[in-house]
Parts: C-alpha cells; sequence; structure tokens
C-alpha cells in the first residue's frame, strides 16, 4: 500500500530526477539581428550579427531574430550525449551545420548535438526565432468600449536567455521514464486493490532506497543503475488476450492560419518537421503523419534541403503521407465543387511528389461535416474518414454515439469512418488509459482506437517522452497494448461486422454561432 507519506517521497524523487537530466558544460553566446524581412538561411548569414548577451531585449511585432554561435566541443565530454538547450527568447528553428536539426518551443527544449562525443567537434548554429505579434487572444468578449480585443505589443517582446551545452544524462532519463511510466499506470488502474498496484508500490518505495540522487555523479549513476534493475521486472509484465490495441501513430495538427501570419505558418513546418526527422533517426519504428498538401508545398518552396529529407522518410514508411485533401477544410459554407477540388489537388500532389494514393479523409478540426461528404469522398477515390472534434460537447448537447461507424450520406453512400478524442494526446499511461475510457462505443465490437499523439495547433509535434513512454507501453500488464501504425492499417484491420450507421451530417455542437458571428469577416 503506498501512503500519503511514501507517496511524497516518491514524487520528490521525480521531480529531482527531472532537475538532473541535464549537466551544463558552457553558455552558448550567440551574435544576432533582427528583422521583419522574410529571409533565407543564406540571405541571414549575409547580414550583419552584432553581441547579443542573455539579457538583451528584442523583437517587436512581427519581427524575426536571427542569432549564430559557433561550438566547440571540449574533450570533458568525450563519452558522452550532448545537448543544446538554445534559449534565445522565442519558439525557434535551430540549424545545425546549415541543416534544421530541431527546434525550440513550448514542449522541445534541447537539440541533439552528438549522441557520442569524442570531443573537439565544431558546430556552426544558426536560429531563426520568432518574437510574435501580440498577445495570443482565444475566444473571450464582450470587450468593453476602448479597450482593444487584441492589445498591440511594445518596442521588444521577449528577450535573449542563457543558452549553454549540457550532458543529457540518459541513463537517468530512461529511469524517470521507467518511474513515471509505473506511477502513471498504478494511478490510473481501476483495482488501487490489485496485486498489480501492491507490486509496483512496493518497488517504488524501495527505488527511493536504492537510488541516491545526493551522491557525486560516478557512484550516483551506479545507483541509477541499480534502480533501473529494480523496476525491469514490473515493466516486463505482460497483459491477458482481451487487452484492447491502441493504433497509435505521430502528429502535429497545423492550422494554416489562425493566431499567426502565414509567413510564421511557414517556419511552425520547418521546425515541426526537422523535430520529427530527427527523432525518426533515433526511433526506427516510430510513425508521423502530416496532412494538407498546402504544407508540403510550402516546404517545398521555401526549405528545398528539408523537404528532400522528408521525402526520404516517406519512402522508409516513417513519414506517412495521407489527408487527401489540400488543406483541411471547412465543409459547412463552401460548396461540393470547392471540396471535390480539395480532393483532386491534394491527392494528385501526394501521387505527383509521393507516390502515394492517399485514401483517408483526415480532418480533426473543423466545424462540422456535410451530409454530402461520403457522396463526394467515395467519388473521389477516400474509403476512409476520422475526426474527432464532434466529440468536443463542452457547451453541453448531445454525445454523438459512436466511434468506429459507417457513415451514410444524403445519398446513401457509405464511408468507414472513426472518431478519435483528441488530436493532440499524449502518450503517457494517464492519457492512454483515458482515451480508452472515453470511449462512446463501449460494446465488444470496438477493441480498440486510433490515437494521433503529439503537440498540435501550432505545430511541434512529438518529443521524445511520448515514444519512450509508447515503448514501454507495447504490451504493459494492466494497460491498453500500444502498436505504433498508421490509420490505414488501423481501417484495414478493423473488424466491420456489426458496427452502427449514422444517417446525414455530422453537427458540431459546440461552436454554433461561428460563422454568423463573424458577417463583417
Amino acid at each position: 500500500m503506498q501512503t500519503l507519506e511514501w507517496r511524497r517521497r516518491i514524487d520528490h524523487w521525480r521531480s529531482v530526477m527531472v532537475k538532473l537530466l541535464t549537466v551544463p558544460v558552457a553558455e552558448v553566446a550567440f551574435t544576432g539581428f533582427v528583422s521583419t524581412d522574410s529571409l533565407t538561411p543564406p540571405e541571414a548569414l549575409k547580414r550583419r550579427f552584432k553581441p547579443m548577451p542573455a539579457g538583451t531585449p528584442w523583437g517587436g511585432k512581427w519581427a524575426y531574430g536571427w542569432f549564430k554561435a559557433t561550438i566547440t566541443l571540449p574533450r570533458s565530454v568525450a563519452g558522452e550525449r550532448v545537448v543544446l538547450q538554445a534559449n534565445v527568447g522565442g519558439e525557434s528553428a535551430i540549424l545545425i551545420d546549415g541543416a534544421h536539426q530541431g527546434a525550440t518551443d513550448h514542449w522541445h527544449k534541447a537539440v541533439t548535438l552528438t549522441n557520442r562525443a569524442k570531443g573537439g567537434e565544431r558546430f556552426s548554429v544558426l536560429i531563426e526565432s520568432y518574437a510574435g505579434h501580440g498577445p495570443l487572444v482565444v475566444g473571450g468578449g464582450p470587450v468593453p468600449h476602448g479597450e482593444l480585443t487584441v492589445p498591440e505589443p511594445g518596442p521588444t517582446q521577449v528577450s535573449v536567455g542563457t543558452s549553454r551545452i549540457a550532458i543529457w544524462e540518459e541513463e537517468l532519463y530512461q529511469l524517470s521514464m521507467d518511474t513515471e511510466t509505473l506511477v502513471q499506470l498504478r494511478d490510473a488502474m481501476a483495482d488501487r486493490e490489485s496485486l498489480r498496484v501492491a507490486e509496483i508500490d512496493d518497488a517504488l518505495k524501495r527505488l527511493t532506497l536504492v537510488v541516491d540522487l545526493e551522491l557525486p555523479r560516478a557512484a550516483m549513476m551506479k545507483t541509477v543503475r541499480a534502480g533501473r534493475a529494480l523496476l525491469k521486472p514490473l515493466l516486463d509484465r505482460r497483459n491477458g488476450s482481451t487487452a484492447p490495441r491502441m493504433s497509435c501513430f505521430g502528429h502535429s495538427h497545423i492550422d494554416v492560419a489562425w493566431l499567426w501570419p502565414l509567413q510564421e505558418t511557414e517556419r511552425k513546418c520547418s521546425r515541426t518537421f526537422a523535430s520529427q526527422l530527427a527523432l525518426m533517426r533515433e526511433y526506427p519504428e516510430y510513425k508521423f503523419l502530416q496532412s494538407q498538401a498546402h504544407l508540403y508545398w510550402m516546404v517545398k518552396t521555401r526549405y528545398p534541403q528539408l523537404y528532400q529529407r522528408v521525402k526520404a522518410a516517406a519512402k522508409k514508411g516513417q513519414w506517412v503521407v495521407d489527408g487527401a485533401m489540400w488543406v483541411e477544410p471547412d465543409t459547412n459554407v463552401t460548396g461540393g465543387e470547392s471540396l471535390i477540388r480539395q480532393f483532386i489537388h491534394g491527392k494528385r500532389f501526394f501521387r505527383e511528389e509521393f507516390g502515394v494514393d492517399s485514401r483517408l479523409m483526415w480532418l480533426p478540426d473543423v466545424f462540422g461535416y456535410s451530409g454530402s461528404l461520403p457522396q463526394i469522398m467515395k467519388g473521389c477515390g477516400i474509403d476512409h474518414f476520422s475526426t474527432q472534434k464532434i466529440a468536443w460537447t463542452y457547451n453541453g448537447g448531445d454525445p454523438f454515439p459512436h466511434n468506429l461507424f459507417w457513415w451514410t450520406g444524403i445519398d446513401g453512400t457509405r464511408v468507414l469512418s472513426y472518431l478519435h478524442n483528441d488530436y493532440n494526446s499524449e502518450s503517457t499511461p494517464t492519457a492512454i488509459m483515458a482515451r480508452w475510457n472515453e470511449r462512446v462505443q463501449k460494446d465488444a465490437t470496438h477493441k480498440g482506437r486510433l490515437v494521433p499523439f503529439g503537440w498540435g495547433d501550432g505545430g511541434g509535434g512529438p518529443t521524445r517522452d511520448h515514444l519512450e513512454y509508447l515503448r514501454r507501453e507495447r504490451d504493459l500488464e494492466g494497460l491498453p497494448r500500444c502498436v505504433i501504425e498508421t490509420p490505414a492499417e488501423f481501417f484495414a484491420a478493423a473488424d466491420t461486422a456489426g458496427i452502427p450507421t449514422w444517417v446525414g451530417e455530422l453537427y458540431y455542437q459546440a461552436h454554433r454561432g461561428t460563422y454568423t458571428s463573424q458577417a463583417k469577416t
């Protein structure tokens, strides 16, 4: 049994482990400049850079900062995994030796320079960072007379922070992920009186007696390895034959136009795409779905080298090109011809650029779905449809009653469809259990779920944490089995015998008035 006192002790170990994941090696001093011009990296490098030390304020409305530095790894880091923790103020694309290698944002805090340093390596770093365009205001109101809906920003919006290179404590990170997995698993299990929970609790207590986080580094790491050995038997326990199957794939929803200008959408694509390519190098099992041909066209036009790397990853099967449409469009105000053209141009682009015949309509974040869509989909060669938006009923109303169902249009055409619940899902045991428990279709025909995971709306995508959790959750006793596979694989394996049918429009109740309130627009 886990008493409150023991739980607090375990939580202290959890928080301190995270604090110790990096060992600072040296600070990185950047030079830079600020501009509202839309520059490519070669164009930026021709500009005049000046010192911009930590604490330097920068960035008026719409401004981008460009920063550069040369890093030489000291001999003392030989054999270590070394990361760059860049903090120049805004959401940033990071280029290492001329290539996009990752990003820093709210969820991505470090870019790996090398998994095993030799010492003496040199890296040329170039960073493009967006200062912003004022506060991001979503919804709200009414706005009192004389007040601005979106206040104007001041002359500067961000400041240069402290950037450094650091040793990444990989073994400690793995122990932290082991611990988090087991803590969240026992918290998510319905039967708190089970032997499984009791064994996890005993192991977590012993972990705090074995792992000494106050020792010098070398001695501490010996206890870390002992801690991993202690938890391994708990992570090796397997499910029985009736465990649900969760079909998981990486995803990053990128709104083409929402709270930022189109120029920033291009940058969000570069940051997101580079971060996901870096994950694919480290996790060969990883599959990442990116929809919207328009975003690919943006990257092809502005970042041709990055685009070629995306094409190579797609050829390997890790980058999943799907979604069928040019953008993820509204389906209520627009007409049938416009929707057909979305499919024509989107499918043509995917076929010509990637050799892919996209047969999935992936539309997670629009405000309802016209009853004519099944007919249009079938006519355009689409076999499957998936969204999650209809599940949102936070303003009240009748919840949609199905997850896996035949969607029948107004002419009688039907398309196999799936309603997932979160297109920005985490992959923690807490999240995986929530995705299973929140299904509305709780009969035995519904044996598993579609789970897109990763940070989105403004891009970003999954992090290492998402994939480390999933490695531990492949078949972990007490949790649904998690398999990384594409939506196409999920639909191909779906048992459609006896599944329900929905006829007509998929009406979205939560955003009533969205169109009429914007009549002036």
